[in-house]
């Protein structure tokens, strides 16, 4: 069943209920305040029976001084109204003209010793009547009836109206509910039908149309939003797959062509036989360098690691201490307390990866300075520095300028660094120093702990 049509039906269920609750409340209430007008109209005449001329009962019963009986009938200016008379023994007095009132043993007591007046609701041939039995000076009692047909006629009267306008407003509450359920679905049946389209189409590019501020514009625009990173994480994907083809390519034709070049002669001289396998190793080597470095690339940007608040000074230092055992280089450290939520894997690699490069393009034993400050990290190693028209390029993807070519590496470590920047809202940069050597800096973002600065002390081997 579709939103709309539970929506519709919610609606009319509601409407119902009320109107039957409406229904009951004004047919109970109605009731009862009809029951209450005859109570006090009866009410009213049983103290005409009071009077000290005794005329009304006199009028009523025939009764006289002597307590003769003559005949009982109705109440000349009350239509619907009938009397019954009971003397003092208890025995009803009954005319022609009015017909024969149930006489309970409550009311032959009222009638034999007196007491408070009776309301009772009693069925006789003619309906239902309301029975008032008052107990008159020197005994006996007098019962006023009047029938409840004109009560039961206006509640029949009652029920129907409330029948046929209950029925309207329940098809008006089901009319108001589809509406309503349109007005409110309209926007999901837009967004579904766009979504829809977008699982068969496989077009990331459709556009996601958000109204308003509430919750199916905020659903809206976070569905766009989504379709936008994913968007976006095709777009990375072809393109690292792009790259990574290409620059696979090169090693793996040159295994292909040493691999051949045995194959084919196997008599080779051992000088030539050893730069083709000096060559295969080389290849080989890059090739796995190329491998972790694509694994490292994918697997870092979706790592289950939790984001933690941790030190940037700290994280500098352990990379230090790492550098400072794989190379021959002189590291100068100093820092000052950051703190920053970031995944410490992470952010420990893209800092590794800044040393790494400035390792790759320093002579050997060479001092290679990094310094921190307010998460702004600067290295700066003494090579050769950049070419000027590489600056631009080096934080893509696989890129490598000429000059690095015969070097080791994929071409992927300093893009891992501008992709952690990215991540926390942070920025790359990279120039020549003035006297000689290249500066790259990873700015980021956190809190700054000023007032205590770390300077460590020259490591290396």
């Amino acid at each position: 069943m579709s939103l709309r049509a539970r929506l519709a039906i919610s609606f009319a269920a509601f409407a119902a209920t009320a109107v039957l609750v409406v229904a009951i409340t004004g047919h109970m209430t109605t009731g009862r305040a009809l029951r209450v007008e005859i109570d006090r109209t009866l009410d009213g005449y049983s103290e005409r029976l009071e009077n000290p001329d005794g005329a009304f009962l006199t009028a009523l019963c025939g009764i006289r001084d002597t307590g003769a009986e003559t005949h009982a009938g109705p109440i000349p200016e009350l239509p619907g109204s009938r009397v019954q008379c009971i003397n003092s023994e208890g025995v009803r007095v009954q005319s022609a003209i009015s017909g024969a009132l149930p006489l309970s043993r409550v009311d032959r007591q009222l009638a034999r010793s007196g007491g408070d007046s009776i309301f009772s609701t009693v069925s006789t041939d003619e309906g239902a009547y309301r029975l008032l039995t008052v107990a008159v000076p020197g005994g006996g009692a007098v019962q006023l009836a009047r029938s409840l047909a004109e009560v039961d006629h206006a509640l029949d009267a009652l029920r129907l109206r409330s029948l046929i306008i209950g029925f309207f407003v329940i098809v008006a509450g089901g009319v108001i509910g589809w509406l309503t359920a349109v007005f409110i679905t309209r926007p999901l049946a837009s967004l579904t039908s766009t979504a829809e389209q977008i699982a068969q189409t496989g077009d990331l590019t459709t556009a996601i149309r958000a109204q308003g501020d509430d919750e199916v514009g905020r659903l809206a625009t976070a569905f766009g939003v989504m379709i936008s990173a994913l968007s976006q994480s095709r777009r990375e994907q072809q393109q690292l797959g792009q790259d990574a083809g290409h620059e696979l390519r090169t090693p793996l034709t040159s295994l292909r062509a040493n691999i051949d070049t045995l194959a084919r002669h196997p008599n080779l001289d051992t000088a030539t036989r050893s730069r083709v396998v000096e060559d295969l190793d080389s290849e080989a080597r890059e090739l796995t360098a190329l491998t972790e470095e694509l694994l490292n690339l994918v697997t870092d940007q979706h790592d289950s690691e939790a984001a933690q608040s941790c030190d940037l000074s700290e994280i500098l230092e352990r990379a230090v201490e790492r550098a400072s055992r794989r190379s021959d280089h002189q590291y100068l450290l100093v820092a000052e307390p950051f703190l920053m939520e970031a995944r410490e894997g992470r952010l420990l690699r893209a800092v590794g990866n800044l040393l790494e490069n400035a390792a790759k393009f320093s002579p050997d034993g060479s001092v290679i300075d990094i310094r921190e400050s307010g998460g702004v990290i600067t290295v700066r190693d003494h090579g050769v520095g950049f070419i000027p028209s590489d600056i631009p390029s080096v934080f893509r993807r696989f890129y490598r300028s000429d000059s690095a070519r015969a070097l080791p590496g994929s071409g992927l470590g300093l893009a891992i660094v501008a992709q952690v920047a990215a991540e926390y809202g942070g920025a790359v940069s990279a120039e020549n120093a003035e006297d000689g050597g290249a500066i790259l800096t990873l700015m980021l973002t956190g809190k700054s702990q000023t007032g205590v600065v770390r300077n460590d002390a020259v490591k290396g081997k």
